[in-house]
């Protein structure tokens, strides 16, 4: 009985030190239940790790800024414009007010003149319907590049508002007309002046390639090539006069269908018994002026209303 009692009290003992040692993993501080989350926040703790240190290995994309580019300053109306390619400064030129101005009485104009040894210079400022509102004259002398002149034209108007035409010409010592431009502005009663530059109004609207200046033409036929930038639809004249402003009786009219620059290739038939000094005169007319300019004060050769005339001296042989 005894060894009965010893045997089963040795086996109780192997079966308790087989218990402890199944038992003897490192212990959790977590219920059994709770392990399976433990493992999956575990896993998504290495997964966001993994994700901040590959993109702190990749460098950050920028994102693109906008930076405004200085912008130019607008031009403004120079005493000294620089000629455009192919284009030459006028005989005339209005440097202020630009085109479509908006003046209060006195305008003030600012231009250059290319003057001879004795050169007349008449500015005229007319309204809307053609009724002159301003008209004085004066000599100048200066050199044939330019001179510079200042003068405040006087104005008084009905309306609020209506359009105006200045219109400047020279004439050389001999009284024949030279040359003629206009600008178009806008006469104010009351407001505030806003003078617009002068653009391309600085320039000859026209470019001839023949004939050269004081060239030698023969054979009874002058050919005329260039082109030209017309003021409006109005015909352009061409005519030949003599070194005293008359007519030779020798001319030709070009028509325009738009406002586009036009070539110009024609020929002018002429006669003439020797060598005479003449201008070529090509004149454009305005489409609301009506008044009268002479071309020369001894032989009353008339145009009406011209927007804009240029001469070129040449000489004509048989």
């Amino acid at each position: 009985m005894l060894r009965k009692i010893l045997l089963l009290a040795a086996l109780a003992g192997l079966l308790t030190g087989c218990a402890f040692q199944g038992g003897s993993s490192i212990p959790t501080p977590y219920p059994a239940d709770y392990l399976p989350t433990v493992i999956y926040l575990t896993a998504q703790s290495i997964h966001a790790t993994s994700v901040v240190q590959t993109a702190a290995a990749v460098p950050p994309t920028l994102t693109p800024t906008y930076t405004p580019s200085p912008i130019p300053p607008t031009p403004t109306a120079s005493d000294t414009p620089t000629p455009l390619p192919g284009m030459s400064l006028g005989a005339i030129q209005i440097i202020s007010p630009g085109p479509m101005s908006k003046v209060l009485s006195p305008m003030e104009v600012r231009m250059s003149i290319a003057a001879g040894k004795e050169t007349w210079v008449q500015l005229d400022l007319f309204g809307e319907d053609g009724s002159n509102l301003y008209d004085n004259g004066f000599y100048v002398h200066g050199p044939a590049s330019g001179q510079y002149l200042f003068q405040k034209i006087p104005f008084e108007i009905r309306a609020v508002a209506e359009d105006g035409i200045l219109q400047v010409t020279t004439r050389n010592e001999t009284g024949v007309l030279m040359a003629l431009n206009t600008v178009r502005v806008l006469l104010l009663s009351d407001g505030i002046s806003q003078i617009n530059p002068p653009g391309n109004t600085v320039y000859e609207p026209i470019t001839l390639e023949s004939p050269a200046y004081e060239s030698a033409v023969s054979g009874g036929v002058l050919t005329v090539k260039g082109t030209y930038a017309p003021f409006n639809l109005q015909p352009l004249i061409l005519e030949l006069l003599d070194g005293s402003g008359k007519s030779l009786n020798a001319n030709r009219i070009l028509t325009f269908t738009n406002m586009d620059s036009q070539v110009i290739n024609t020929t002018i038939p002429y006669s003439v018994d020797s060598s005479t000094p003449a201008y070529l005169v090509i004149h454009q007319q305005d489409d609301v002026l009506k008044d009268s300019v002479h071309l020369a004060n001894r032989q009353n050769e008339v145009l009406v209303g011209p927007a804009y005339i240029y001469t070129q001296l040449i000489t004509l042989n048989p």
